[in-house]
């Protein structure tokens, strides 16, 4: 008995080992085309316009692709899409090689983004099936360190092997990450929840399904608050601090902003496993709230810098897990792939929209004023969306 339960030990470690591998290529290959890709479009000879028209077209399709391929992971369960994710990964660097011209660019990501459609998803999805129910908030936080683990190493080794060989190389490398993506994906053994719908639904159906479970929304709206102000963190921080801290302190801000949110991750996580997942995911809220508007201050004072990247930090990174593991909590066990790519699309939606908005605010009333107002608003927020999310998952259990 000893020796199986053993054996059952090291197979499921095994199991997470491989997927944990899979997810940390992916993500590395996804930073790295993120990150790469514009430079590459402007070096074949596009504007300034298209190469970030590409990234942009990328995303949207990704969403638009969602909405068909989500349900279908329902059906069909998370892995035999998730391995078509990791294939189109393998191959859009073979397809860009072919030749060096915009359109053949915009196929490419075009093509990409179907990867982006169902793997992301599927991550989430996947989880849900394998953990212990008790702690599903504990494993995503250990899986949002591989997530880290890949915003860190993809670009870096894309910009040092483009620097020093070309993009030729770099394709290759990354064809051969995505390679491994899929080959240990493939190692990895669906866990024993994994739910498929017997009856085929559309997808208008599916999401339909899942959006009638009223207690969903006030999750979503906080996800689409964190990632507007995600999106603003990201884009424009170097600017807003830039200017008047320097340079220096801005690479300073995304060091301990990405350090902070390992942390926040695993600490969110564990939390929320043992505490009510609303309570947690609004207190960070509140946190991220706080930071954003600290954050209006940071390029005359420093120290604030520092102190925003921990909150920041702490704040997205938290929220976004525990926010996470709340819509898997929800989510009709037959419809989570379904349910998780709402989100994923409220990610995409809104971190375009955080990007736009703070865009014009930067030519308009300024990132100060900007990051001020939507700090306020996230703290006004808070309050009804938590009480309206403790009445709604009290009517939901009621009706159970």
């Amino acid at each position: 008995m000893n020796s199986k339960a053993k054996m059952a030990e090291e197979s499921s470690w095994k199991n997470w080992a491989y997927f944990y591998g899979s997810v940390f290529f992916f993500m590395a290959n996804l930073f790295a085309a993120i990150a790469t890709f514009p430079a590459y479009s402007l070096s074949i000879g596009s504007t300034p316009f298209q190469s970030g028209l590409q990234n942009t077209i990328f995303a949207l399709a990704a969403v638009l692709f969602r909405m068909i391929l989500g349900p279908i992971m329902d059906q069909k369960g998370s892995k035999p899409l998730m391995l078509f994710g990791a294939f189109t990964f393998a191959t859009t660097p073979l397809i860009v090689m072919l030749g060096s011209t915009y359109w053949l660019l915009l196929i490419a990501r075009i093509y990409q983004s179907l990867g982006l459609a169902v793997f992301l998803p599927g991550i989430s999805t996947m989880v849900a099936e394998m953990a212990p129910i008790k702690r599903l908030g504990t494993y995503l936080g250990s899986l949002r360190i591989f997530f880290n683990l890949g915003l860190f190493a993809g670009p870096a080794t894309a910009i040092f092997l483009i620097e020093n060989s070309g993009y030729s190389s770099w394709f290759a490398v990354s064809a051969m990450m995505g390679a491994f993506s899929l080959f240990l994906l493939a190692a990895v053994k669906p866990g024993p929840r994994s739910v498929t719908l017997k009856a085929k639904i559309s997808s208008l159906r599916n999401f339909s399904e899942a959006l009638r479970d009223k207690a969903l929304y006030p999750v979503i709206i906080g996800i689409a608050l964190l990632s507007t102000i995600y999106s603003a963190v990201i884009s424009f921080t170097a600017l807003h601090i830039g200017e008047n801290a320097g340079g220096a302190t801005a690479a300073h801000f995304f060091m301990i902003f990405g350090a902070a949110g390992i942390v926040g991750s695993l600490s969110a996580g564990a939390l929320s496993d043992r505490i009510e997942r609303s309570s947690i995911a609004w207190a960070l809220m509140a946190v991220l709230g706080t930071g954003t508007i600290l954050f209006t201050f940071a390029p005359s004072i420093p120290l604030l810098v520092i102190i925003c990247a921990i909150i920041l930090g702490i704040g997205t990174q938290g929220s976004s897990l525990v926010f996470a593991a709340w819509l898997l909590d929800l989510a009709k066990p037959g419809l989570r792939a379904t349910t998780v790519s709402i989100q994923e699309n409220t990610i995409d939606i809104f971190f375009a929209f955080g990007a736009l908005a703070f865009g014009l605010a930067a030519q308009g009333p300024g990132l100060g004023s900007a990051f001020l107002a939507v700090g306020i608003v996230i703290l006004v927020a808070i309050i009804p969306l938590s009480s309206s999310s403790k009445k709604l998952i009290k009517t939901r259990e009621a009706e159970k």
